[in-house]
């Protein structure tokens, strides 16, 4: 087949199945599959392994060859496996973070709206699952001969800690090249590091009972609470200092005082305009001239550490030309006991290293009454802009799109980074829901929107780029012969 007919037939059969495909999105969407602790039949929970079931009866139902890891993973294969055979790999997530606040549409009650699909998971990254399966689809529908099999791999905790990624990569062989549909066209060819900080107070709070924020440990809050006992000289003070703003409440429950602010939600690796409701709240508890002076104190540092995104105030600020700078978020907080504590989430810059970072920091935060009670990191993923693959997905991404677009690192990770020779590679393109307001639509926001044909766009680009992956395979192996 010619590759103008085939790239017309492709079209066609994208344009055919455009509802089936919104409506198989709209079905995953409508699972609330945060992934939390589980059991051992349900690792993460009820609705991951619900969704996951839905995921690859589909696939089954396409006569795909499907698998359920014990509801750690799942993986649907084109054909079954042959020893020897090369192996393509699409990798999607089904887990989504929490909803949080502020939605004005349900969030598991998917909507179409001016071209866009509204829901939890829309964008990040169901539409990534969708994306798999109607490439395997179309492939085998089309007659496109492969010489190597491809597997599409639902994931269901990649948004709290990959434990399921780092499974399969014990548990099975890599695939040779691989496809992560978690980000924006064109080729990711890097993921910064990801350090998890949580820094917690030496000190307690005196008068503060209780101080807390966040569910997701990638994701900005826009809400966070403080509670004191009741008293009425103070009550008035936060009444007064709130007087006149929307992003602050103040309500009296029985015999305490409940503070709540209101921010502006986000990705933790993608801050820009978002406002910390951590950061928020401590900025206006520091102003509190009633409250006890050691609270104040607590507060006041707090506000500084978690008010800057560059991670300045913590003394480890870096930026390198490849990436960029490091980004900085407060993204849960809560107590133990009296003393409060602060989960950081950073992503440091591809050719920085965690050493240097906690270094640093130790130099800040000991002068300042706080110490790391825990650390978790992810190295970063750093390929050349010239590797052979990235070039081959960026020729088919000119070729479809003939946008000048060029390849880019990103602030967040996928699964590229647990993965042999990964990517992130598109998934939508990059148009916004700018009918939304502020803060609203993109991933981890309330009202999360994706871009309905960037989605036919991605299916489009996934099957001619497993086309020019397969010739680039047997081109190796011919060469190693």
């Amino acid at each position: 087949m010619e590759r103008q007919e085939l790239v017309t037939q492709l079209e066609q059969y994208i344009s055919s199945h455009e509802r089936a495909i919104v409506e198989d999105l709209k079905s995953l969407v409508r699972f609330p599959s945060v992934s939390v602790e589980g059991t051992e039949e349900t690792p993460f929970g009820e609705e991951c392994a619900k969704v996951l079931d839905f995921a690859l009866d589909m696939a089954k139902e396409r006569g795909f060859l499907v698998n359920n890891h014990g509801n750690w993973y799942g993986t649907a294969f084109c054909e079954s496996r042959k020893e020897g055979e090369s192996l393509i790999g699409i990798f999607s997530h089904l887990d989504v973070v929490e909803p949080g606040d502020n939605w004005i549409y349900d969030p598991f009650e998917p909507v179409e709206k001016n071209g866009f699909l509204i829901g939890r998971g829309a964008g990040d990254n169901k539409s990534g699952a969708v994306i798999g399966l109607y490439t395997m689809q179309a492939i085998r529908e089309l007659g496109i001969p492969l010489e190597s099999n491809l597997m599409v791999y639902f994931g269901c905790n990649e948004e709290s800690g990959m434990k399921d990624i780092e499974r399969f990569a014990k548990e099975h062989v890599m695939p040779d090249y691989s496809m992560v549909p978690d980000l924006f066209f064109p080729v990711c060819y890097g993921e910064k590091g990801s350090l998890k900080l949580t820094l917690q107070a030496a000190t307690g709070f005196q008068q503060i009972t209780g101080f807390s924020a966040g569910k997701a440990e990638n994701m900005i809050p826009a809400n966070a609470t403080a509670k004191l006992p009741y008293e009425q000289s103070l009550y008035e003070e936060a009444v007064r200092l709130a007087a006149g703003r929307s992003d602050m409440e103040i309500q009296k429950k029985d015999d305490q005082i409940e503070i709540i602010s209101k921010g502006v939600s986000g990705h933790s690796a993608m801050p820009e305009g978002t406002v910390d409701g951590i950061w928020l709240l401590a900025d206006f508890l520091k102003d509190l001239t009633g409250l006890d002076a050691t609270d104040r104190a607590i507060c006041r540092t707090l506000a500084e550490f978690s008010g800057d995104y560059t991670g300045g105030t913590l003394g480890i600020a870096w930026a390198d030309e490849p990436s960029g700078g490091l980004v900085c978020a407060a993204v849960t907080a809560r107590m133990d006991g009296s003393i409060p504590e602060v989960l950081f989430s950073i992503r440091y810059p591809v050719t920085d290293y965690r050493e240097r970072i906690e270094s640093e920091l130790l130099k800040v935060i000991g002068t300042r009454g706080f110490a790391v009670k825990r650390s978790v990191n992810n190295d970063p993923l750093y390929i050349s802009k010239d590797d052979k693959y990235v070039q081959t997905l960026m020729n088919v991404y000119h070729e479809v799109t003939g946008k000048p677009n060029e390849a880019y690192v990103i602030d967040g990770g996928t699964y590229a980074r647990k993965l042999k020779h990964a990517v992130g590679y598109g998934g939508g393109n990059g148009v916004s829901a700018d009918f939304l307001p502020p803060g609203h639509g993109r991933v981890h926001q309330p009202d999360e929107a994706r871009n309905i044909q960037g989605i036919l766009e991605a299916i489009k680009i996934y099957v001619l780029s497993v086309l020019e992956i397969d010739r680039m395979i047997q081109e190796e192996r011919r060469q190693q012969q």
